[in-house]
């Protein structure tokens, strides 16, 4: 604006709106045109707005409705499936840098296809980022024929696969990949050219002097222009406090793994509020003078081959023993510790705790020690999708964070309608004096719903609930399909499955399982999808996402949470309540106590993202001091 002038965000956010409202009764008046065009000649006007584009006699603005107007046509030819009004709002959405928040089940992967085309016209390479590999796949070889027969390329990042495949997929004019691994290529980039004794333009410089000629490093990918990130909030938001990180392995001997071992039974023997305090987190314990005196005391602590002071030692095995549970945040599978994502339930062979936390976790296993990992080269995924010229998402719950995505990467939050009214009926949590009153009740409510028909959906936080409910199930002679971190590679056939009569699935946290769930009349006729939540979350969107499963396009549905006095949140609500076995009735002030838990740790949440925020500022001005 003239003069430095910044318009007031309420001013930008209703311009944008009127604009946006403008350009779809653009892209509506021009239906009657595009449907009456053959194949060709829509495939001619593709041409055109791309060298239009690319000689500058439009502007990208001016392009959108148009071009929206032609992918919408082509992909209904294509794929037969047609853009209603509120998906091009969605797409619109997208093309202007902003979040479209699109209720699950509402159609974003034709949303994420037609708003990509638009921006790819412009041949600078548009990154569309999913959660998991399915979904990665899944939604390229939706947008695959639409771009074929449009002109244009498009690619399927292959994860840890050559740098000839990867560059291949990079040189699309689309490419359809895995958030983190966009990230990690970015990182192996700049480790190249970090490693490339043509790096530095000193060196470049010389070279051009003594008539030689520079050899470029190699990288994978162009320079970022745009990418559309789907489930927005989980990456920008849930995992904002895991950076990725490249390591490489660091020499180890048998001293020093025998220094783990070592710390684990020391921790075993150690006395809680004596020797420790465990505080209010499990993950930070605290020796005493007294623990200090006790540790120090063996003769058989290796101290010359010691990567650390032995008290780090012992901290990490404390943690690894009081913080850390099998089967909810990790699993071993071929004698490994491999992390379970809190917040989307999968495991992931590729990350490790640092610090000796990994090696901890293996002692307390009685599992080999795997050498530890040196950090190469680490960026916050927030840092990373900050370097492109242009982000925007979608998501089925941006509202929560809102203001935070306003304050720290400038992205307004926009509600999309729903295309046909909700017809979920939530009910009110039901309380419990004990877990596993909590899951008895659950196998009553199942067996009910089971005893019709209805498929019941159970989304629970970690794999030992399900495995409980699981046992319960079996012992109660009702079939079921039991989906957690162990189960991943058959994700998509037993999610698919879940909407058919009397099915039953138990799912170990549902956020980023974006297969669809089909019903059929039959158990449309019978309610739809009946979704179970066992515990509460300690994110309000996870608990959103869960209840989003059900009624999804104006199909009939009902979701309900069970809660108990042994949830990992029940310190907030369960006061009164610790001679209670059965049911506790009314379980709203529970519910409201609950609540106001999950709003006190997403907001001290979000204080530890600030902090981050601010270390990659700072990070960055120092860069550019040493630059």
């Amino acid at each position: 604006m003239r003069g430095g002038f910044t318009p007031h965000p309420v001013i930008q956010t209703v311009t944008r709106l009127k604009n946006r409202k403008k350009s779809l009764r653009q892209v509506l008046a021009l239906e009657q045109g595009m449907s009456s065009r053959s194949d060709a000649e829509l495939r001619d006007q593709s041409d055109q707005f791309r060298e239009q584009l690319r000689s500058r006699t439009v502007s990208p603005d001016d392009i959108v409705p148009p071009a929206l107007a032609l992918v919408r046509e082509v992909a209904k030819r294509v794929t037969g499936l047609f853009a209603y009004e509120e998906q091009l709002i969605g797409a619109l959405i997208l093309t202007d840098s902003a979040i479209a928040e699109l209720a699950t089940g509402e159609g974003k992967t034709l949303v994420a296809a037609i708003a990509a085309y638009v921006l790819a016209l412009e041949g600078r390479g548009v990154h569309v980022a999913t959660v998991n590999t399915y979904l990665a796949e899944r939604d390229y070889e939706f947008a695959k024929p639409v771009f074929d027969q449009l002109g244009l390329t498009i690619g399927l990042l292959p994860e840890r696969g050559a740098n000839e495949e990867k560059r291949a997929a990079y040189a699309c004019d689309v490419t359809y990949g895995v958030g983190y691994e966009f990230g990690f290529d970015y990182l192996r980039d700049q480790l190249a050219r970090m490693r490339s004794p043509h790096f530095g333009p000193t060196q470049r410089l010389c070279e051009m002097m003594l008539g030689g000629q520079s050899q470029a490093p190699e990288v994978v990918q162009r320079p970022l222009a745009y990418a559309i990130v789907d489930e927005v909030d989980s990456v920008l938001i849930d995992e904002a406090g895991s950076p990725l990180v490249i390591s490489e392995s660091a020499s180890s001997s048998e001293e020093d793994n025998a220094a783990y071992y070592l710390a684990h039974h020391m921790a075993e023997t150690l006395t809680p509020e004596v020797d420790y305090h465990l505080r209010n987190s499990k993950r930070r314990p605290e020796l005493t003078k007294a623990g200090l005196n006790t540790i120090h005391e063996s003769d058989e602590i290796p101290w010359r081959t010691l990567r650390r002071p032995w008290q780090n030692y012992i901290t990490n095995a404390l943690t690894a023993i009081h913080g850390f549970n099998r089967d909810e945040h990790y699993v071993v599978k071929e004698e490994k510790v491999i992390i379970v994502d809190e917040f989307t339930g999968r495991a992931h062979e590729e990350r490790s705790w640092n610090g000796g936390l990994h090696q901890a976790v293996n002692a307390k296993e009685g599992l080999p020690i795997q050498p530890e990992l040196e950090s190469s080269a680490s960026i916050t995924r927030q840092r990373y999708y900050a370097l492109y010229e242009k982000i925007s998402g979608l998501t089925g719950t941006a509202q929560e964070g809102a203001a935070e995505f306003r304050e720290f990467f400038g992205l307004e939050v926009v509600p999309v309608p729903l295309h046909r009214p909700s017809q979920r009926i939530v009910e009110p949590d039901r309380a419990f004096g004990s877990g596993a009153a909590a899951l008895d009740a659950v196998v009553e409510e199942i067996q009910m719903r089971h005893a019709k028909g209805q498929p019941v959906l159970v989304g629970t936080r970690t794999i030992k609930i399900s495995d409980d409910l699981s046992a319960r199930l079996k012992a109660s002679g009702l079939p079921h399909r039991l989906l957690t971190a162990k189960e991943d590679d058959e994700e998509n056939d037993i999610v698919a499955a879940a909407g058919g009569k009397g099915m039953i699935l138990i799912a170990t946290n549902m956020a980023g399982r974006g297969t669809h769930i089909s019903l059929s009349e039959e158990t449309i006729a019978l309610g739809g999808l009946h979704v179970i939540g066992v515990e509460r979350n300690e994110s309000v969107r996870i608990d959103r996402q869960l209840i989003g499963r059900c009624a999804r396009q104006g199909q009939p549905g009902s979701a309900q949470f069970f809660i108990s006095a042994d949830d990992a949140m029940a310190p907030a609500f369960k006061k009164g309540w610790e001679n209670e076995k059965g049911e506790i009735k009314p379980a709203a002030p529970a519910t409201r106590k609950l609540l106001k838990a999950q709003a006190k740790i997403e907001e001290k949440a979000y204080e530890q993202r600030q902090l981050a925020t601010e270390r990659d500022e700072w990070i960055d001005q120092t860069r550019n001091i040493l630059a």
